[in-house]
């Protein structure tokens, strides 16, 4: 009997998937949607299109149901008209089969059965060849992976098996689409829905199957898990603890495909069509965008990231009411010199949590307190804003040995912490951005005609140039013929008070035509008198303009009696060119091979530095050190790293040690990063000596030269600055926090930097005196700010800025911002700048930002309390006192929290209105280069959500604009991306 009614139900439940099979044959022939879906328990009838339909859906309000498919238990299924559309932009590609991500699957091939006549790959899915016979698929389904392995593992139907994975999103469920054809959609649906059987890959509970129309392009894996870390699943197996992380991980590639999505969005809905560049800051080609800022510095970012630079983002909200608002200091109350406040029992906090301002934010961002000195107006000197003190010392070079051996040399000879020495490209120079930023030009070997040509000109119109054995002498000195000289040839020849002096000479001497000797060997100072009435020559710039010259002979090689070091002067504009045809740049140890010259060469190398320095010094205008301190010395030589002190409460120093205990080596508190180790030390532990790769920290003692009583007096934050990490010397404060999740606020502060980075990895001068810090903040990507993580640079610029400009007091400075990222003094002095960096990691932005404000260091521009005593001086009244390091750090990290907060809680107009009025580039005229490389005029009119420029054209036609890459102004080379 129970044979019977076994074959039965067998029987009608046979005949009951035959039937809806061919109902839904015939539904996906009328372009209707079909939709197979779970309801909650204890609910309706659930036949209604508010459930049938997905919400991913675009038109799922319009739906209706139009036929009932099937009915058992909680399960239903159901024809919908219209057909349902999915948008899946902001959805992520799936990789490569066979995959983890973002479950687990098998190969899009089968493995062969070898034979003898054929061993060939078999796909794993053959779909029709009828393109009319395809659909795609919306799948979705629960998290949490149902019950136990064994006994669920064969039950489980593989979505492989039935078409081709197209795209996935997770939020509150994992989301899927396949494409697949009639055939395979109904064998998907017996599998699963007709016989109760909702388990699909990782044991994942499946609740929906809708056929949907795709609209849009998923964003491409590959390119958006260059930008977060490494994925935690290594294995199709997975315990629960780690498929927690391996969720976090999903949503971190979710978070960045949203922020890939709404940049595109939003630069179509604004017309300007802006394609980004990638991580490394190279041109992205033919693939999908993503924004990225650079700093930045890769920044990135306004961006290059490796650790990436902020993504502009459009999240969805599905956390925001979880947020707790916390009370926050009056935003409309400026900064002054706190009093001692009572003790906070705060600890810092891995995520930012926005904070809720006490009172409404302020009308005006440049509204002060009642009585205050007003502000004045913000200027810049020239519209180009190019007059600041040239420091950046350029090496051309046609050969990188050389380059480098000028660099080493010239690191050997310059003031400490006052020029920037960078290898100039044939690319930069034609694009001649570098010339107003350059205090000293070095040229090595040959050099084009394109090139030389530029070169030569920034020399006439007041550069200074040295040439150390460049065939650029040719386009200043034409009609001069050579003599040769073997290669490799020890020549002797004497400079000044340096006679006979052994060193290595360029192949050629040059020597002046003997019909007419255009070169003065009379000294310069019985020159100078009959410089303007008897020049040497003459020679035209670029543009055609006359420049007169007068060349002398500073020194000669001996066997031919010709020049060997050759001054040459422009009247006009007082260029000067140093025209050297002996290796100065090079170094004993490059000709070890060889043992006479190599001995000769030692005996004279304190003579090739003297030599070289006073070259600088006196015809180039170039500050060096002395000779004592120079001749022999290393880069680097003299400095004694020192340990760090860890301050702040106690818990929270014990709360970031057992953080970072799985990352600790042994029982010894000694965390190992790329470029840094740290090494914790107690009471009782002996810190191992200081380096430049090694960084002991005292948990338990404070620095002698660091007053932690008017700091933490001064501090007024909840989390940003209550846990520092003092270090007066060390490498960089950004190698102890880029490799690190750390605590929420942590901050170094650095009293001297031996090798600071800047964007792009450019040399950061950190001098003695500049008030440097790096900070990590951790924001939750469910915040408002997370949205425009780019404006989060503009933002902590803006608030070092408004330290000063909101103090009563020191508000009467001139200390304005330069976009995107520099602190501009008196209109147009470099006084500091920063630099961010961001991962994603989870649920959350990890942000290292590092940034180095002139404070007590008059180079190598000018610093704060110069211009405090400057204007003390103008207006003797004032009586300004000087900023002490300690409390300006703090006033920095109040201002800094107190804006994030407002921007945290929604308030971006605040942000823009104090942006713009402590900004220089108010209706300022740039140039701009268009998509079709055409130049124009425009006029800068501010910036968009995700801080590049927009500027308004002759026509009134608004474009933003980003910087080309150039490393030496970043307001020179604007260009209008073309979009990809």
């Amino acid at each position: 009997m129970l044979t019977l009614y076994y074959v039965s139900a067998t029987l009608v439940q046979s005949w009951r998937i035959q039937r809806t099979c061919k109902k839904i044959t015939e539904q996906l022939a009328q372009s209707a949607s079909i939709a197979f879906y779970t309801l909650q328990p204890g609910g309706e009838d659930g036949f209604d299109a508010t459930f049938a339909s997905s919400e991913l859906c675009g038109n799922r309000n319009a739906a209706k149901v139009t036929d009932i498919l099937w009915l058992h238990g909680n399960q239903r299924g159901c024809c919908l008209h219209p057909v349902q559309t999915l948008q899946i932009t902001p959805w992520i590609s799936f990789p490569a089969a066979p995959s983890w991500l973002p479950f687990a699957y098998a190969s899009d091939t089968l493995s062969p059965v070898t034979t003898p006549t054929d061993n060939k790959l078999q796909p794993r899915v053959t779909l029709s060849t009828d393109s009319k016979q395809h659909l795609q698929l919306l799948l979705e389904a629960r998290l949490e992976p149902q019950g136990d392995a064994d006994s669920l593992e064969t039950l489980a139907v593989r979505l492989e098996d039935y078409g081709k994975l197209i795209a996935w999103k997770v939020d509150s469920h994992l989301a899927v689409l396949i494409e697949t054809d009639v055939q395979h959609f109904t064998q998907l649906l017996i599998m699963t829905f007709l016989q109760n059987n909702l388990c699909i890959n990782d044991k994942l509970p499946l609740i929906r199957i809708e056929s949907v129309l795709r609209e849009g392009n998923p964003q491409p894996f590959e390119l958006l898990t260059n930008h977060v870390k490494r994925q935690s699943r290594n294995s199709a197996e997975i315990g629960a603890e780690s498929w927690q992380k391996h969720l976090e991980d999903l949503r971190a590639l979710g978070v960045l495909a949203h922020q890939a999505n709404e940049f595109e969005q939003q630069k179509q809905r604004t017309e300007s069509k802006l394609g980004m560049r990638s991580m490394e800051q190279s041109p992205v080609g033919n693939t999908k965008a993503i924004a990225v800022v650079e700093p930045t510095t890769k920044a990135t970012s306004p961006a290059k990231v490796t650790a990436i630079k902020p993504l502009p983002s459009e999240l969805e909200k599905i956390a925001a009411s979880k947020a707790k608002p916390k009370p926050a200091e009056d935003s409309n109350k400026p900064i002054a010199a706190p009093s001692t406040p009572a003790p906070r029992k705060t600890t810092p906090t891995k995520t930012f949590v926005a904070v809720a301002p006490t009172s409404p934010p302020p009308v005006s961002a440049s509204q002060g307190a009642s009585g205050s000195r007003p502000r004045p107006i913000l200027r810049r000197n020239k519209d180009s804003l190019g007059e600041s003190k040239p420091l950046n010392v350029l090496v051309y070079s046609d050969s990188s040995s050389a380059r480098d051996s000028v660099i080493n040399t010239l690191e050997q000879l310059l003031e400490r912490d006052v020029y920037t020495v960078y290898a100039l490209t044939p690319q930069e120079a034609v694009k001649k951005f570098w010339l107003e930023q350059t205090a000293l030009l070095v040229v090595c070997g040959s050099v084009s005609t394109s090139v030389g040509q530029i070169l030569v000109d920034y020399f006439l119109h007041g550069g200074k140039v040295l040439s150390l054995c460049s065939d650029i002498l040719h386009f200043v000195l034409p009609n001069y013929r050579t003599a040769e000289v073997r290669e490799h040839e020890l020549v002797q020849f004497s400079y000044d008070k340096w006679q006979r002096v052994k060193m290595m000479h360029h192949i050629f001497c040059y020597q002046p035509s003997p019909v007419k000797k255009h070169f003065s060997s009379d000294s310069e100072e019985s020159t100078v008198a009959t410089h303007s009435r008897n020049p040497s020559m003459e020679m035209k710039d670029l543009i055609g303009h006359n420049h007169k010259l007068d060349v002398q002979v500073l020194g000669s090689e001996e066997t031919w009696n010709t020049p060997s070091i050759v001054l040459a002067n422009s009247l006009q504009s007082g260029g000067k060119a140093i025209f050297s045809q002996v290796h100065l740049e090079t170094s004993p140890s490059e000709f070890e091979f060889d043992e006479v010259k190599c001995s000769i060469l030692k005996q004279n190398e304190r003579t090739r530095l003297e030599i070289f320095a006073h070259l600088l010094r006196k015809y180039l205008d170039v500050d060096v050190q002395s000779t004592q301190t120079a001749a022999g010395a290393a880069p680097g030589a003299g400095i004694v790293y020192k340990q760090a002190y860890f301050l702040g409460r106690h818990e929270s120093k014990f709360e970031l040690l057992e953080k970072l205990g799985s990352r600790c080596s042994g029982s010894e508190n000694v965390i190992v990063t790329p470029k840094l180790t740290l090494k914790f030390c107690g009471r009782d532990d002996k810190p191992p000596t200081a380096s430049t790769n090694l960084l002991p920290i005292l948990i338990h003692s404070c620095p002698d030269d660091f007053s932690t009583v008017d700091y933490f007096d001064c501090l007024k934050t909840e989390h940003i600055g209550r846990l520092v990490i003092y270090a007066p010397v060390i490498s960089s404060s950004m190698n102890l926090i880029n490799d690190l999740e750390l605590m929420h606020g942590i901050v170094v502060l650095p009293l001297q930097q031996t090798a600071g980075m800047g964007r792009h990895n450019n040399q950061w001068l950190s001098p003695l005196g500049c008030a440097m810090f790096s900070t990590q903040l951790h924001i939750s990507m469910d915040t408002p700010l997370a949205q425009r993580l780019p404006l989060l640079q503009h933002i902590i610029g803006a608030a070092i800025v408004n330290t000063l400009r909101s103090h009563p007091q020191y508000r009467v400075l001139d200390i304005a911002l330069k976009w995107p990222n520099d602190i501009i003094a008196n209109g147009n002095n470099k006084i500091g700048g920063l630099v961010v960096n961001t991962i994603l990691q989870g649920s959350q932005a990890i942000v290292n930002i590092g940034s180095g404000i002139n404070l007590n260091n008059s180079k190598p521009t000018v610093c704060i309390n110069d211009v405090i005593t400057q204007y003390n001086n103008r207006h003797p009244a004032a009586n300004l006192p000087q900023l002490k390091y300690e409390q300006f750090m703090a006033f920095i990290f109040n201002e800094i929290e107190r804006i994030l907060a407002i921007v945290q809680n929604g308030h971006f107009d605040y942000f823009y209105n104090l942006y713009y009025d402590l900004w220089l580039h108010g209706e300022q005229s740039v140039r701009i280069c268009l998509k079709n490389d055409e130049e124009k005029d425009a006029t800068i009119v501010g910036i968009d959500d995700y801080g590049f420029l927009k500027v308004k054209l002759a026509s009134g036609e608004i474009e933003t604009v980003q910087p080309d890459g150039n490393s030496f102004d970043m307001l020179k080379g604007l260009i209008v991306p073309k979009y990809h």
